[in-house]
């Protein structure tokens, strides 16, 4: 039997979504359901950037149909309803619907297979670092969200909201897409 109607799935790639960007971010003290995201906090973002273990990963058009691609058949080898993935230069959408798995696995498999694909491509070292620690997982229960939600992955990701496109991050990093 199915845990929820559906999951809505996002993960960042390591070190492009961190606390203290202007973006906003959730921590393990401001988490509860429907609280404001943390406020911009210069300081911190530059703590954090020091403390990483590799530079941000960043996406290129070829990693990104990489990544797809194997996300893709992991779905279909696990039997998993797929009904969108959007993989991005700094982060993954996918909407999963009817799982019979919790979603914590599926993110965990997905990201190990993803991970996997770069490094036997030498796109990635053996030992950097692809994906952040979590990921957001919404159980897709109300009428009507397991379908708003696809149609999101699918039609929105190319028309970004205000402060989430390319231009917003290489002005905000520095850095450029491979």
């Amino acid at each position: 039997m199915p845990l929820a109607p559906g999951y809505f799935l996002t993960w960042h790639t390591y070190g492009t979504w961190l606390h203290g960007d202007d973006s906003g971010s959730v921590d393990a003290d401001h988490n509860a359901y429907g609280s404001p995201r943390l406020a911009p906090d210069r300081p911190r973002l530059e703590r954090e950037l020091a403390q990483l273990k590799n530079p941000p990963v960043i996406l290129s058009r070829t990693s990104r149909l990489l990544v797809d691609a194997i996300m893709r058949e992991h779905c279909r080898i696990r039997n998993w309803n797929l009904r969108a993935l959007a993989v991005r230069s700094n982060h993954v959408h996918v909407v999963i619907a009817n799982p019979e798995v919790d979603p914590e696995r599926i993110v965990k498999q997905l990201k190990e297979w993803g991970t996997r694909k770069l490094r036997s491509h030498r796109i990635v070292g053996p030992s950097d670092r692809v994906w952040a620690d979590h990921a957001s997982t919404i159980y897709l229960f109300e009428p009507g969200s397991l379908d708003a939600k696809v149609r999101y992955v699918l039609e929105m990701q190319d028309n970004p909201p205000e402060g989430h496109g390319r231009a917003d991050w290489e002005q905000k990093y520095g850095m450029k897409e491979p």
